[in-house]
């Protein structure tokens, strides 16, 4: 079983170490990194970086030894004198299974490479504005969905059947007042969230694709979002992402990832009709939804803030937190980098488990030999101080048999599995793992550093199975994490 985060070993990839060291430079900034999603969890993991003209597929080391190169794939080098790319996204063609790479960026054009000759396959154009962001659907690899400072969301049908006219839907309309940044799929494929320049965040309700439209010269119009909001954020929304039927969002300078819900949002019920999509009549209103009832009270709360990821040193724009969605073998991790060469971490199933085991300790009593102290969760290491009674503290013992408490008092052995983290009281526990104040700042469960650089992290992405984390950003710069495994 994979650990929580556990010890991470990191490479680097620089200038001086790629085939294409010629072109590569250390003012090559790389802004968009993404895995390539349509192997088997621990299969060949390969990712794709983009940054102004150069375009990389690289492949992760077979062994987990510090230092050891990354193998450059593929390494293309965008001689359009107008082109300047931030932002990639894997595809596949799926009759003959050949992996694509869609990048986009200032000139406003997606282009479709075939990563493994890096031949262009075909390019995509539309958009009135730079492409600040593309999504590929997680149950259709011929749907494309991508971001732009024309104010809109433009959804692709990659099929060549549509060839001639690929555009299949256009989210425009009462959407966003300025350029949008970021946009992510829902697991289902049937919602997108889109976010930008404007502070606002929207969910809209996708048809099925195809449509009767994809295909013809009249693309489908998406006028207004099914959910609305300028409250979660106070400026520049650049990072929106779903953790199952939440959200998580960041603004560019408010240094903390948050974590929230729409009120009556669940993708088990069937998506709304376009009809039930609320309009802007009432202007007083800064959030506007389609799931909760019309009728209900004026004061019910359109949307739950949960918590707040601390994010220190990340207040300019353009810096995209990466979420692992976990599996039945590892917990979802979500990932952030800093301007200070940090690499942030926290289990998000450790929240839950803080929980649970203190309201368990609450529910068994103040008698430390009580048989129904439950477990201490092997993230928690326990702090003990000298000459105290039975207090919360002393109750919270070693009950791991990979544990040993030593007989001294104010001295205790113990196995950390976060090795660079000292031992915590109950109080510091809680800035790392209580849930109950949603504007209470959460510090990261494991901090990494990208040694030796000025390292400013763009983008991090996600190995398939979340084995490999990778960060990019500045200075030509690809740091690449390993799990530690058990």
């Amino acid at each position: 079983m994979i650990s929580s985060v556990g010890r991470l070993q990191r490479y680097v990839l620089s200038p001086r170490r790629t085939p294409s060291s010629n072109q590569l430079t250390r003012s090559t900034d790389f802004w968009s990194v993404k895995f390539y999603p349509y192997t088997e969890p621990g299969v060949d993991p390969v990712f794709a970086a983009v940054g102004g003209k150069h375009i990389l597929v690289c492949r992760l080391p077979s062994t987990a030894k510090e230092g050891t190169s990354i193998e450059v794939i593929q390494s293309v080098l965008d001689e359009e004198p107008d082109s300047d790319h931030f932002a990639c996204v894997w595809t596949k063609d799926l009759s003959t299974g050949t992996p694509l790479l869609c990048v986009a960026g200032d000139n406003a054009k997606i282009l479709i490479i075939n990563a493994l000759t890096g031949q262009l396959h075909r390019t995509l154009a539309g958009h009135g504005g730079a492409i600040n962001d593309l999504a590929i659907s997680p149950i259709n690899p011929q749907i494309l969905a991508s971001a732009s400072d024309d104010l809109t969301v433009r959804i692709w049908s990659l099929d060549p059947a549509h060839e001639k006219e690929p555009c299949a839907a256009i989210l425009a309309g009462d959407g966003h007042r300025e350029k949008v940044l970021t946009i992510s799929f829902h697991v289902s494929g049937r919602y997108l969230l889109s976010g930008g320049v404007d502070h606002i965040i929207n969910l809209w309700v996708l048809p099925e694709f195809p449509d009767s439209n994809t295909g013809t010269n009249k693309a489908t119009r998406i006028h207004y979002p099914h959910f609305s909001t300028s409250e979660v954020h106070s400026g520049i929304v650049d990072c929106v992402a779903f953790h199952n039927d939440l959200i998580l969002s960041k603004c560019h300078d408010e240094e903390c990832i948050v974590l929230w819900a729409i009120s009556g949002f669940s993708s088990a019920n069937p998506p709304p009709s376009p009809l039930s999509a609320p309009t802007t009549h009432d202007s007083a209103r800064d959030t506007r939804s389609a799931f909760t009832s019309p009728t209900s009270n004026p004061n019910t709360l359109q949307y739950t803030r949960l918590l707040q990821f601390a994010v220190p040193d990340s207040n300019i724009m353009f810096m995209r937190f990466g979420l692992y969605p976990g599996s039945a073998t590892s917990n979802p991790v979500l990932a952030m980098c800093n301007t200070a060469s940090k690499v942030f971490f926290w289990d998000l199933a450790r929240l839950e488990e803080y929980h649970d085991f203190l309201t368990n300790l609450t529910a068994a009593g103040t008698n430390p030999t009580d048989a129904n102290t439950p477990p201490r969760p092997s993230f928690l290491v326990p702090f003990r101080h000298r000459n105290r009674g039975p207090s919360a503290l002393s109750r919270v013992r070693d009950t791991s048999p990979t544990d040993s408490t030593s007989t001294d008092s104010h001295s205790h052995s113990h196995t950390n599995t976060d090795t660079n983290n000292p031992p915590h009281s109950l109080e510091t526990w809680a800035k790392r793992y209580a849930i109950g104040d949603p504007f209470e700042d959460l510090a990261a469960h494991k901090e990494e550093v990208v040694k030796g650089l000025g390292f400013v992290g763009r983008q991090i992405a996600w190995s398939r199975g979340g084995e490999w984390c990778v960060v990019v950003g500045s200075a030509g710069v690809i740091g690449v994490f390993e799990r530690w495994r058990k």
